[in-house]
């Protein structure tokens, strides 16, 4: 008589095999998602970084369009949402995701006595991360509408690997 508790075709056998191809399949599963994660965190760091820059550019042409219509000046933030350069509700904080503006500078352009501009005005605007968990880049734009980043190593601006 044969042992029931033995052999293939025992409870015990199929258990553990079953038991097997769940844990085999899991760290397949596991695996693959291991490797999917950091894409989509390296994807929606692109995207943020992308909608900073394009942001940056769209206030950079607020103030080209701004600047037009009022003797060469550039606009401080005020004078942008008061003139409805920037739509009402945004603000420095959240006018883009995940970034904060902290430099909005203006240099009003400077005229002789004839009233010929000697020195013309500029802007620069700087657009940080509200946190370094994202790895986020730090980017900024001037009067000449080219979106610069931050490259902390080398302490300066470069228009290195920013494309639009």
């Amino acid at each position: 008589m044969k042992n029931e508790l033995s052999g293939k075709n025992s409870p015990c056998f199929k258990f553990l095999n079953i038991s097997f191809l769940i844990v085999f399949f899991a760290s397949i599963i596991l695996l693959n998602c291991s490797c999917l994660i950091p894409e989509l965190l390296n994807s929606r760091r692109s995207a943020w970084e992308n909608r900073c820059k394009l942001t940056l550019r769209a206030l950079g042409s607020s103030e080209l369009a701004f600047m037009d219509g009022n003797n060469g000046d550039y606009a401080t933030w005020a004078e942008l949402t008061d003139d409805d350069y920037i739509q009402e509700g945004y603000n420095t904080e959240n006018i883009i995701d995940n970034y904060t503006i902290v430099v909005y500078e203006i240099a009003k352009s400077e005229r002789n006595d004839d009233g010929e501009i000697i020195k013309p005005s500029t802007f620069t605007i700087v657009a940080i991360p509200r946190s370094q968990k994202n790895r986020l880049r730090t980017f900024a734009i001037g009067d000449e509408q080219t979106p610069l980043v931050w490259v902390g190593d080398e302490s300066k601006w470069t228009m290195e690997n920013v494309s639009l």
